[in-house]
């Protein structure tokens, strides 16, 4: 399975993540938009400090593999459309989930709580056809506050740098490998 454990002194925090998605470089549609993300979204530094176990939990993907698997099924294809994260986002967040609910269902120490974060994006809980979206914009209360799910960098965790004091190494951009990483603490 595939995750690592890290201790909170190995998770890099940094408040200046936050405002990371409102550079040129990284603007991200959910600023302002969401109850998950900033400015709404807490630095958590101090909060996680109070927790005691902490996992790294991901899922990869072997870019070149895929490449060729996909240019089989679809040889009128470009390599940049087939290395296109619409086309693979779907399997990669599938995968993700799938490891993380099998990390979940098989963690068998005693915990009082949990807290499980994404990295990147945004919470999606409300993105459905019976809530119409998170309801942030109109002005109303979290629906499910309890199940809220930040991303690693809304709370002002440097993804990065702190995966890669479990021994995986990101490319940006991915080249060969793309992951879904995510972080699941427990008191």
């Amino acid at each position: 399975m595939p995750v690592a454990e890290i201790k909170y002194e190995d998770l890099v925090f940094d408040p200046a993540v936050q405002q990371m998605c409102v550079t040129p470089k990284f603007t991200c549609p959910h600023y302002g938009h969401s109850w998950a993300c900033p400015p709404e979204a807490p630095y958590l530094k101090e909060e996680l400090a109070k927790y005691k176990k902490f996992y790294i939990v991901y899922f990869g993907v072997n870019l070149d593999d895929y490449v060729s698997t996909q240019r089989k099924d679809h040889p009128g294809w470009s390599e940049n459309s087939i290395r296109n994260s619409v086309y693979f986002g779907k399997m990669l967040q599938e995968g993700y989930e799938t490891e993380l609910t099998t990390f979940l269902v098989t963690y068998n120490a005693p915990y009082s709580e949990k807290w499980v974060f994404w990295c990147g994006g945004s919470c999606a809980l409300c993105e459905n056809p019976k809530d119409g979206g998170c309801t942030h914009d109109a002005g109303h209360q979290c629906r499910h506050p309890d199940e809220m799910r930040y991303s690693m960098e809304a709370v002002g965790i440097m993804v990065n740098e702190t995966v890669k004091k479990t021994g995986i190494e990101i490319e940006w951009p991915p080249v060969h490998w793309t992951y879904r990483i995510g972080l699941v603490c427990f008191k």
